[in-house]
């Protein structure tokens, strides 16, 4: 009888073009200890798979390491120039003891500061960590997508109350047995943030002294709604969900902050997406959730995705892309489609791109929902163009 499949990988190898060279994995512990290693995260945020959990929270910032809170020391802490924040902690996963305390340790972290309104955050960061800045906003406000500090403000003042934060518990090596641990986060009624496991998987190039930084993200967290959170007195409480009431579909976080920021500009423009791509889910179209929602289907070919088109933040919706997945006279006439259902036209450097007055993306609420069912007889169109020419090309 063969036993649980276990995880295997070889050595990368350096090719180049006077020969290869055999990388060495650094394993922590002594030289290369959790302060190591909190220390490779501060320096290379990029180095964390950010991008592939959550999306929308763009490029983090390093702000701190061993910041103070009332349930202990975060090992590390980001910040988005829009406000989010990341939470690290550095694991060595030989210890027993951390393995069984990293989800009630995330818990605690992000418990402690739900407790902060947006004057404590700050001074415990700028004090606590010793910082020389005269501001949170100071920190991160050379960055090109940094919002004005009021904005700023209100985003981790929001934030902090509401409990949305991404936490990873990062290490050298993942145990197996420590990938079921996320489960427990699952049943926490009311967890408003999300849980990541991600190795960091380091060698080095003995002749150079290179690292190689390889990330993988061995599990994560959705969000699924279990309970109802209310603020009696300035205590969070959650109580049960109704009796009988369906569990809410699994979610991101920057699914939830992306119809977040539509609905301030339409508050009847994320229900109406919502539906719409519940209408065309029979056709095989399914939403693709990154800083934008893109609307994509898979080619018949094995190829990459279809775009259909995505809409960003402010709720415009781009069809540029739709060209470069389906040949030009196909995705011609269903953005001519599009165009005539809202009066508009075609536009761009190849004329596909639909537009209302030449240069500017139209907004996707021109379509929804007074034009879904027209929309969604544009897609099955193109997709059965699609289909028939892969059919004849075999």
């Amino acid at each position: 009888m063969r036993g649980p499949k276990r995880r295997c990988r070889g050595t990368p190898v350096v090719v180049t073009a006077d020969g290869e060279n055999r990388l060495e994995r650094i394993t922590l512990g002594g030289v290369h200890s959790e302060a190591w290693l909190q220390k490779l995260m501060h320096d290379h945020p990029s180095a964390l798979p950010i991008h592939m959990i959550e999306p929308a929270f763009g490029d983090p910032i390093a702000i701190a390491c061993e910041m103070p809170c009332a349930a202990g020391f975060i090992d590390n802490l980001f910040l988005t120039p829009t406000g989010e924040i990341i939470l690290v902690e550095a694991k060595l996963w030989r210890n027993a003891e951390l393995r069984r305390k990293v989800v009630a340790q995330a818990l605690d972290y992000v418990a402690a500061l739900t407790r902060l309104d947006y004057p404590a955050f700050e001074a415990m960061i700028l004090h606590g960590c010793k910082l020389k800045a005269p501001s949170l906003h100071a920190l991160v406000a050379d960055h090109p997508d940094a919002y004005d500090e009021p904005e700023f403000i209100d985003a981790i003042a929001r934030n902090l109350k509401q409990g949305r934060m991404l936490v990873m518990a990062v290490a050298e090596g993942i145990r197996e047995e420590t990938e079921s641990l996320v489960g427990l986060l699952q049943s926490h009624a009311g967890a408003h943030f999300t849980f990541a496991l991600v190795e960091l998987g380091c060698w080095r190039d003995e002749r150079t002294g290179d690292i190689v930084v390889v990330p993988d993200t061995l599990a994560q967290t959705v969000l699924i709604e279990r309970g109802i959170v209310v603020i009696e007195g300035g205590v969070p409480k959650i109580l049960p969900s109704a009796p009988g009431k369906a569990a809410t579909k699994p979610h991101s976080l920057s699914a939830e902050m992306f119809y977040e920021e539509l609905a301030k500009r339409d508050p009847a423009l994320p229900n109406a997406i919502q539906a719409f791509i519940k209408k065309v889910e029979p056709l095989g179209v399914y939403p693709d959730q990154r800083a934008t929602l893109g609307i994509k289907a898979n080619h018949p070919d094995g190829h990459k995705p279809i775009s259909l088109g995505f809409i960003d933040k402010t709720g415009k919706l781009w069809t540029d892309a739709v060209a470069t997945t389906v040949p030009a006279n196909i995705a011609r006439r269903y953005t001519r489609r599009l165009a005539d259902l809202i009066g508009g036209q075609l536009s761009g450097s190849d004329g596909l791109a639909v537009t209302t007055n030449g240069s500017s993306a139209p907004l996707v609420s021109q379509l929804l929902p007074e034009h879904a069912e027209a929309w969604a007889d544009a897609m099955q169109s193109l997709l059965a163009e699609v289909s028939k020419q892969s059919e004849h090309a075999a």
